[in-house]
């Protein structure tokens, strides 16, 4: 029996090896051996980036409405605990302990062997139903067809958009990835997609007699530093998240929980989900960590594009601390960076995925570029008359949260 958390991480990050997945047979006998432990409403969230972003608005907003709200989000950004929450609390060390050793013993006895996501996902379902959740929002990991989460039975499906990321597994194009996200559809679909995919968007949901609602366009959209501000369909929104991106991801949550107030007997009010929006927060997304230090989990193009789209709001001199995993297409993102920053630092972290800073330094253009290995070092170079953030990994930010 794991007594520690450090012996759950150990069995959990063990190396396994697994066939090519083809379809959802292993989660699902994994389900069939835990009893299929959904005995409550789930909403599905999907897309490439604003996932965590929207899974907090929904939370936020139900939990206002005096509901039990359970979340299953990946990755994490202040610990790991982050990954499954009741009403804002972190699974604790104790609870993830009992139920890791649960699932290894039924896993063991059954003789079946399961993936790291596939562990963290059941367990996620056994809380939940122990917590006796009214809703659980569960986030997908990587696409959605073939999922872990993709055995629960749904309210409503979200997609926040497509971009590109994890190719290698997902697809190379915007359709191919949209196509994995897509099979989290069932019977309804609300998403804030890019307009050059909804025909496919539409003719997938009509084949599969689903509903589909988009998004709206969002009028009177201010930012700045502290909030965001706009209206969307004559309610006027809040939101303590910085970035157009984020008005975006509310609206999103908006569409969903006026959904489920009309479809599926959801008891909200109009000032609960306005409540709900603005107490919401996320770490990690734009967040102000000291006077003039900013962190934004954008690791991949679509992220990068929409911290520069605020970059446009900055009336003082930028600064950009960079550094990512291998994987990421880093040309790519600094091609939208550097032309809209004034300096930019590269840097690196301990994790066996991160990218060499001198190979990030040697791929630049920039004319006022710097390679400081030791991250710890930067702080004592930042201009405190700049706007200073750090972005390319949520590994990354989460480490210099942590300073």
């Amino acid at each position: 029996m794991f007594e520690t958390m450090k012996e759950c991480f150990d069995w959990l990050y063990e190396p396994r090896e697994f066939n090519k997945k083809f379809d959802l047979s292993r989660m699902q006998k994994a389900m069939d051996i835990f009893n299929n432990p959904i005995d409550y409403k789930c909403i599905h969230v999907a897309g490439t980036n604003g996932k965590g972003s929207t899974v907090s608005y929904l939370k936020s907003s139900l939990i206002t409405a005096g509901y039990n709200v359970g979340t299953f989000i990946s990755p994490f950004v202040v610990v790991f605990n982050e990954r499954i929450t009741f009403n804002n609390q972190y699974i604790t060390d104790d609870e993830f302990i009992k139920y890791i050793n649960h699932v290894r013993i039924n896993l063991t006895i059954s003789k079946l062997e399961i993936s790291f996501f596939e562990i963290l996902t059941i367990i996620s379902f056994l809380y939940f139903q122990d917590k006796e959740v009214d809703y659980a929002i569960i986030e997908t990991g990587v696409g959605g067809r073939l999922d872990s989460t993709n055995v629960i039975n749904k309210e409503v499906a979200l997609i926040t958009n497509v971009g590109l990321d994890h190719t290698d597994i997902l697809g190379d194009t915007l359709k191919k990835i949209a196509h994995e996200k897509l099979g989290i559809v069932t019977n309804a679909l609300i998403t804030s997609v890019q307009p050059e995919l909804r025909d496919q968007f539409v003719k997938y949901t009509k084949v599969r007699n689903a509903e589909i609602i988009f998004t709206q366009a969002i009028d009177n959209l201010i930012l700045s530093l502290t909030n965001t501000k706009f209206k969307y369909k004559g309610l006027d929104i809040e939101i303590s998240m910085l970035g157009e991106h984020q008005s975006k991801n509310a609206s999103l949550a908006i569409e969903a929980l006026l959904y489920l107030r009309e479809k599926k007997g959801l008891k909200i009010t109009d000032e609960q989900i306005l409540k709900g929006l603005k107490r919401a927060f996320w770490p990690g997304r734009l967040e102000k960590i000291d006077d003039f230090v900013y962190v934004d989990g954008a690791h991949n193009v679509a992220g990068i594009q929409s911290l520069v789209n605020f970059f446009k709001n900055i009336d003082q001199k930028i600064t950009v601390v960079f550094s990512c995993l291998t994987d990421k297409p880093k040309k790519e993102m600094l091609e939208l960076l550097e032309p809209n920053v004034d300096e930019i630092y590269f840097t690196e972290f301990n994790y066996h995925r991160c990218e060499k800073a001198e190979h990030l330094y040697e791929i630049s253009n920039h004319s006022n570029k710097h390679l400081i290995k030791n991250h710890d070092e930067i702080f004592n170079y930042l201009k405190k008359d700049n706007f200073t953030i750090f972005c390319g990994s949520l590994y990354f930010i989460s480490l210099i949260r942590r300073k």
